[in-house]
This record gives structure tokens, C-alpha cells and sequence, in this order.
């Protein structure tokens, strides 16, 4: 289940869409996202062996993906509603 930050860093994505913001903005905004989630969910925070270096970063890349992937879909689905709105 995602996180809270997870959910609200979605609100980006659906602003920058309504006032017409380029999409390698919420490129931007979807890695900063998915390195924040990172550092808030990091191994040293928890109970666990720490994480080798090429395993980390296979992991971030896997939640970047992630997170670009869903900022997008908000972003093109707000786009796409935003006409209908005004």
C-alpha cells in the first residue's frame, strides 16, 4: 500500500497538467518523489541487513519507473479533463 507522501505527490502531477506545465516537469517531479520515497523508507531506519550499492540502485530504478509511470498517467488524464472544466 503506498504511503501517504506517495498519494499527495500526485497533487504535482494534476497542477502542473491544469495550468499547462510541459511534461519533463513532472518528470522531474516524479524522480525527486521516488528519491524521497527512498530515503523515508531507507533499511537504516528499519530492523535489516542494509542493501548492497547495485541492488539499491536496481531498487530506485524500479520506483522511479514507478512513480514516472503513475505521474504521468495523472498528468495526461488531468490534461485531457482540464477543458472539460473550464
Amino acid at each position: 500500500m503506498l504511503g501517504l507522501e506517495a498519494w499527495l505527490s500526485l497533487i504535482g502531477p494534476a497542477y502542473f497538467a491544469y495550468i499547462g506545465i510541459a511534461i519533463p516537469f513532472v518528470v522531474v517531479w516524479a524522480i525527486i518523489c521516488a528519491a524521497l520515497w527512498i530515503w523515508n523508507n531507507r533499511p537504516s531506519k528499519r530492523q535489516g541487513p542494509p542493501r548492497s550499492w547495485p541492488a539499491s540502485l536496481t531498487f530506485f530504478v524500479v520506483v522511479a519507473a514507478c512513480y514516472v509511470a503513475a505521474h504521468t498517467a495523472v498528468y495526461l488524464l488531468v490534461r485531457y479533463l482540464a477543458p472539460l472544466w473550464a
